[in-house]
């Protein structure tokens, strides 16, 4: 039994995508979503314009964002507007909740 407890401890564990998390808790990103979540789609001058770090610096935060899908792009012209992506951050809230309940049953 305890054997079989410490696998599912370890799937679970496993499952739970830490990366995402630290990449989502970032202080200048949680900055980036406040923004966006308020403002809604922006291009990164705009961003930078109402944030007190450097465009590079936000440039740098918004890909790495957009690989996790934490925000999606759409180019429009020469502009690239970023957007929030609410229902993924909200998915996997989800997933890691329903992975905790099972660990901690």
């Amino acid at each position: 039994m305890d054997r079989d407890k410490e696998l599912n401890y370890s799937n679970e564990i496993n499952a739970i995508d830490f990366e995402f998390y630290k990449t989502l808790f970032d202080p200048v990103r949680i900055e980036i979503i406040r923004y966006l979540a308020v403002y809604g789609e922006r291009n990164i001058t705009t961003i930078a314009e109402n944030l007190p770090q450097d465009r590079s610096v936000i440039s740098k935060h918004l890909d790495l964002m957009y690989r996790f899908e934490i925000v999606s792009k759409t180019r429009v012209g020469r502009n690239i507007y970023y957007e929030v992506n609410s229902q993924m951050i909200f998915n996997k809230f989800k997933l890691t909740t329903d992975q905790l309940e099972k660990l901690l049953q």
